[in-house]
């Protein structure tokens, strides 16, 4: 399992500043933000939602670790000795790795003189045989989750399929969000690394070995993130693939009934999910995103919250001090083949940026039958941690 020295975040980042709208001024300057109040706001409004099996967050303020919480068991062992939540314990963030896989699409859209309305069709793989009406969605479109793109799926085998139909209605399915959105970044990001490379790759490999090249698509995505995301902000290996101590996912209520789900590696399904990470590694990349230019630009920053390329509108609230940029994810499994009900396991993850060099990275691991709001309940924690 992958481990971060809680010392080494709680050591100042470097920290950039950036124009405010004024009325985000007006709120930093005549009230104060405290931190600790958010905290225990917070741990209410969890609490009000039910029982979770655990859950971690961490606060990060002005580029540092502000405060942080853990409570109740990362996994459960029938023979006893269950393993405590803490903000270093690995899980699946599920959809917040939509926006790590922005910022490398963001990074790579600069490289190659990209703007965000360019068609994606020069940078998907010659044999995906993609459709016009594919190769003529932009990257903007994809991002936002406005391509038409309906499929959740995010096997290369639901890749192929979709890329090679015209796409069903999009003027009925444009603001539909679609994991799949995201999923073709794991097979372009590779070309718009070094396209030369990857069609090369593509010719040697294909067409005797189209599941190899898939796998050899997967790892180059899995690279670059490493290269250009995270070790640029000082983690170490960072992946879709689990660890023997990766946290559980549970039902709630708590019991011998109680389903569990235990992740698998999702590595050749990635780019709309599937990342491993513990909290604290999750408040450190969205501490960077917020406070420096580390692993985007002013323009390409101002160009992903502009747009909410990689965030989400509904978890982007406006907040008592501003506009807030936030990214939920989450997992469920229906355990007993009567669909999505409240036995079944599941977990929830959500990063958001607050106007006042604010951050908040949490994971819950257990569901109660329904998703919790949990960008609306942080908001609300948020909005009353304001003191005159």
């Amino acid at each position: 399992m992958k481990h971060i020295s809680q010392v080494s975040l709680m050591v100042l980042f470097a920290v950039v500043t950036f124009t405010s709208c004024k009325k985000e001024k007006l709120a930093a300057n005549t009230r104060t933000f405290n931190v600790e109040k958010f905290k225990e706001n917070l741990k209410l409004q969890i609490a009000a939602s039910g029982t979770p099996e655990g859950y971690s967050f961490v606060i990060t303020k002005d580029g540092q670790v502000a405060d942080s919480f853990s409570t109740g068991n990362a996994r459960k062992s029938t023979a006893g000795g269950n393993t405590p939540w803490n903000t270093q314990q690995e899980i699946n963030v599920a959809s917040v790795t939509k926006t790590l896989t922005a910022v490398a699409v963001l990074q790579l859209m600069t490289k190659n003189d990209l703007e965000p309305g360019d068609k994606i069709g020069d940078w998907l793989p010659t044999y995906f045989n993609a459709t016009a009406t594919i190769k003529n969605l932009s990257f903007e479109e994809l991002m936002t989750h406005s391509s038409g793109i309906t499929e959740g799926s995010t096997s290369f085998d639901s890749m192929v399929a979709v890329v090679r139909r015209p796409l069903a209605d999009p003027a009925k399915t444009k603001n539909n969000y679609a994991n799949l959105n995201f999923a073709l970044f794991r097979a372009m990001i590779p070309y718009l690394r070094d396209k030369s490379a990857a069609a090369s790759q593509e010719a040697n490999m294909l067409p005797a070995n189209p599941s190899g090249f898939e796998t050899w698509l997967s790892n180059a995505y899995i690279g670059y993130m490493q290269s250009n995301v995270f070790t640029a902000i000082g983690l170490g290996v960072t992946n879709c693939k689990p660890s023997p101590g990766t946290a559980q996912a549970f039902s709630e209520p708590t019991g011998p009934s109680q389903a569990t789900a235990n992740l698998t590696d999702w590595t050749e399904t990635s780019g709309g999910g599937g990342y491993f990470m513990s909290v604290l590694e999750m408040a450190r990349f969205n501490a960077f995103l917020a406070n420096t230019y580390t692993i985007l630009s002013k323009e390409e920053r101002a160009l992903m919250d502009g747009k909410y390329m990689g965030w989400d509108p509904g978890d982007s609230r406006m907040t008592s001090a501003g506009r807030s940029y936030g990214k939920d994810g989450a997992l469920r499994w229906d355990n007993d083949g009567n669909g999505l009900d409240v036995g079944d396991a599941g977990l929830q993850t959500l990063i958001v940026k607050y106007p006042n060099k604010v951050e908040l990275a949490i994971a819950i691991n257990s569901l109660n039958g329904n998703w919790r709001s949990l960008s609306g309940m942080a908001a609300t924690a948020y909005d009353a941690a304001w003191e005159d």
